[in-house]
C-alpha cells in the first residue's frame, strides 16, 4: 500500500526509502515488453518514485499511466494514476487540483468491487484538508481510513493513520491527544519492525515536546531519530531532525551550535532538493547571522531563501501549464469528432441561425421587461403583507406573554388558596367545637357543676389559642403574598429565611397539586436553627438581610422545577422509586445557603 504521508509540524517530511534502487528497477521493467495493466502499474510506481525529487517527471509518468489505463479500459489503473496525479499536485502546493483528483479517484474506486484503494484515497484527502487547516474534515476522512484499515486488518495502513492523527492533533495544539496517537503508532511500528516509519515517529515526538516546551526531551528524540533516518536514507526526516536541534540550540542561546545543525539540514535539503525546506532553513540561518551582526552571511542565506522561493513558484507555473495540457488532451478526444460536423452545420445554417438568435434575443428582452414589471408589483404587494404580518406577530407575542403571566398567576393563586385553606379549616373546626363547648358550659352553669365548668372553660381556652395560631398563620400567608405582589422597591429587609423557604415550598406544592390531583411526593426540610433563633437575645439575630420578594420568586421557580422533575420520573413507573424533594438551609460566615434537591430525572444531557 502506498500512502502520501504528511508530517505536518514545522516542515514536511516524506518517506523516501531506497528511491534510487526502486527507480532503476522500475525503469528496467518499463523497457521490457510487458502487458498493458502491468505497464500502467509500473508507470504509477515511477510517479511515486520521482515524487519527492522530480515532480515534473512524476507528473509525466502519472499522465502517461492514466492515458494508457483509459485506452485499455483498466478502471483500477485509472484510479491509481488519478491518485498519483493528485499526489503530484499536492506536493507542489496546488491543493484544490489535488483534492479534485482525489475525489475523482475515490469515485472510480467506489465503482470497483474490491474497494482496496478507498482507505488510501481517504488518507490523501485528509492530507489536503490538513494543509488547508480544515482539521474537522481532515480528521473525518482520516478516521474513515482508519475504520476501513481496521476492518481489513491492514496493520501498515493503521500505522500511517495513527501517525497522521498524532500529526494533525499536534498542528491543532492538542498536544496530549497528539502524544497518545504518536505513542500508539510508535508501539505498532516496533511490533511491525517498520524501520522506515521509526525515524519519522521519533522526529514527531521531538516536535511534540518542543510544543510542550520540554527541549531536553525533544532534543533526545531528535538525536534518536537520526540513526533510523540514515539507515533508510530518509533525507527529509534527517534534515528535519537537524533543523529541530538547530531551533533548540537557538532557544538555549547557543548560536554556534544552532548554525551548525541548520547548515547540516540545509545541505541535505539542497542535495534532494527539498525546496520548501531550503527556503525555511536558509531563512533561519539568515536570521541567526543577522543576530551575530555577520551581515554578509545573512544576506547570502537570504538570497538562497529568495531563490528557493522563486523556484517553488516556477514549479507552480510548470505544474499549471502541464495541468492545462493534460486537461486539453482529455478534452480533445471528446470534441475532435464533433468539430467537422459543427463547421459544416455552421456554413449551412449561419443565416437562419443568426436571424433566430436575433428573434430570440428580442423576445427575451420583451419577456424580461414584462417579468420585471410583474415582479415589482408582486414585491410591493409582498411588502404590504409582510408589514401586516409583522404587526399581527407583535400583537400575538404580546398576547402570549400576557397568557403566560396569567397562567403563572393562576398557578400561584391556586397554591395560595390551598395553603390558606388549611389554617382556615382549623379555625372553622375549632370554632365549631367551641360553639358546642359553650352550649355544654351553659348547661353545667344551670346545674352548678363547678368542676365540669372549669374543664369546659379550659378546653375552650385551648381551642381559642389554636384558632388564634391558625388565624395568624393565614394572616402571615396573606401578608407575604401582598409583599410579593406589591411594587418592588429592591430594598433589603431582615427576613426569617427558614419561614420564607417553608412558606413557598407549601405554596408550590399546592399549586402543583391543583394542576395534577394524582401528584404526590415526600417533602423533607432541614432548616438551620441559627437562621430562626435568637441566641444572643436580639430579635433579628437569626435573620438575613435580603430582598424577600426576589428570593421568593427564585424559590418558587426552584420548587416548581423540582416537583416537575420527580413527577416526570414517577410517571415512568420505576419499581421502588419514591419521589422526594429536600430543602436545606445553612448559615455561613458571610450569609446563608439554600439547597433544593430532588431525586428526579435531572436536566436532559442534550439541553444541559
Amino acid at each position: 500500500m502506498r500512502r502520501f504521508l504528511v508530517i505536518a509540524v514545522c516542515c514536511l517530511c516524506g518517506i523516501a526509502v531506497g528511491q534510487n534502487t526502486e527507480t532503476d528497477s522500475l525503469k528496467k521493467l518499463l523497457n521490457k515488453p510487458i502487458e498493458g495493466t502491468q505497464r500502467v502499474q509500473v508507470l504509477e510506481g515511477l510517479s511515486y518514485a520521482y515524487l519527492s525529487a522530480f515532480p515534473d517527471s512524476a507528473l509525466q509518468y502519472a499522465q502517461e499511466g492514466l492515458e494508457l489505463a483509459e485506452k485499455i479500459n483498466y478502471p483500477k489503473g485509472q484510479a491509481l494514476c488519478t491518485n498519483a496525479l493528485g499526489n503530484v499536485y499536492f506536493h507542489v502546493g496546488d491543493y484544490p487540483r489535488s483534492l479534485e483528483l482525489y475525489f475523482k479517484s475515490l469515485q472510480i474506486e467506489e465503482g470497483l468491487k474490491t474497494h482496496t484503494g478507498i482507505p488510501v484515497t481517504y488518507f490523501n484527502i485528509s492530507s489536503v484538508y490538513t494543509e488547508q487547516q480544515d482539521y474537522a474534515h481532515a480528521l473525518s476522512y482520516l478516521f474513515k481510513a482508519k475504520q476501513e484499515d481496521e476492518r481489513k486488518n491492514d496493520s501498515s495502513g493503521i500505522l500511517f493513520d495513527l501517525y497522521s492523527l498524532g500529526s494533525i492533533y499536534l498542528r491543532m495544539e492538542k498536544n496530549d491527544s497528539a502524544l497518545v496517537y504518536i505513542e500508539q503508532s510508535h508501539q505498532l511500528a516496533q511490533k511491525l519492525n517498520d524501520l522506515n516509519m521509526m525515524g519519522a515517529i521519533l522526529n514527531t515526538f521531538g516536535e511534540a515536546y518542543v510544543a510542550l516546551k520540554n527541549n531536553v526531551l525533544a532534543g533526545s528524540y531528535y538525536h534518536n531519530s537520526i540513526p533510523y533516518a540514515l539507515s533508510v536514507n530518509d533525507k527529509e526526516v534527517l534534515a528535519a531532525n537537524y533543523y529541530g536541534l538547530a531551533r533548540i540550540c537557538s532557544q538555549n542561546n547557543k548560536p554556534d551550535s544552532a548554525i551548525y545543525y541548520a547548515r547540516k539540514a540545509l545541505t541535505i535539503a539542497n542535495e534532494a532538493p527539498f525546496l520548501k525546506q531550503v527556503m525555511e532553513f536558509s531563512t533561519f540561518l539568515s536570521g541567526m547571522f543577522k543576530d551575530k551582526k555577520q551581515f554578509d552571511s545573512a544576506f547570502r542565506y537570504q538570497a538562497m531563501s529568495t531563490a528557493a522561493k522563486d523556484s517553488i513558484f516556477n514549479v507552480d507555473k510548470i505544474k499549471k501549464i502541464q495541468n492545462l495540457k493534460f486537461q486539453e488532451q482529455q478534452r480533445q478526444h471528446a470534441i475532435e469528432s464533433a468539430r467537422l460536423e459543427f463547421w459544416n452545420n455552421v456554413k449551412l445554417y449561419v443565416v437562419v441561425g443568426a436571424s433566430a438568435v436575433l428573434l430570440i434575443i428580442a423576445f427575451l428582452l420583451w419577456q424580461n421587461n414584462k417579468q420585471k414589471q410583474k415582479a415589482f408589483i408582486l414585491l410591493q404587494d409582498q411588502q404590504l403583507r409582510t408589514e401586516e404580518a409583522y404587526k399581527e406577530l407583535k400583537a400575538t407575542q404580546a398576547q402570549l406573554i400576557q397568557s403566560e403571566k396569567m397562567a403563572s398567576l393562576g398557578e400561584l393563586t391556586s397554591g395560595i388558596a390551598h395553603e390558606i385553606q388549611n389554617p382556615l379549616n382549623f379555625v372553622n373546626n375549632f370554632s365549631e367545637v367551641n360553639r358546642e363547648l359553650i352550649a355544654e358550659l351553659k348547661n353545667e352553669l344551670k346545674k352548678g357543676n363547678s368542676e365540669e365548668i372549669e374543664l369546659l372553660a379550659s378546653d375552650i381556652e385551648q381551642n381559642e389559642l389554636k384558632i388564634i395560631h391558625h388565624g395568624k398563620r393565614a394572616e402571615a400567608i396573606v401578608k407575604g403574598m401582598l409583599q410579593h405582589s406589591r411594587n418592588r422597591t429592591g430594598s433589603k429587609e431582615s427576613t426569617n429565611l427558614n419561614a420564607l423557604a417553608d412558606e413557598y415550598l407549601r405554596i408550590a406544592y399546592h399549586g402543583m397539586l391543583a394542576k395534577n390531583k394524582s401528584f404526590e411526593t415526600t417533602m423533607k426540610t432541614s432548616f438551620d436553627a441559627a437562621l430562626s433563633s435568637s441566641p444572643e437575645g436580639l430579635p433579628d439575630a437569626g435573620k438575613i438581610n435580603i430582598v424577600p420578594e426576589d428570593i421568593a420568586k427564585v424559590l418558587l421557580n426552584l420548587y416548581n422545577n423540582a416537583f416537575y422533575a420527580v413527577n416526570e420520573k414517577n410517571k415512568q413507573g420505576i419499581e421502588g422509586y419514591e419521589p422526594k424533594v429536600t430543602v436545606t438551609t445553612k448559615k455561613t460566615g458571610i450569609g446563608a445557603e439554600i439547597i433544593v434537591h430532588d431525586n428526579g430525572n435531572g436536566i436532559p444531557q442534550n439541553i444541559i
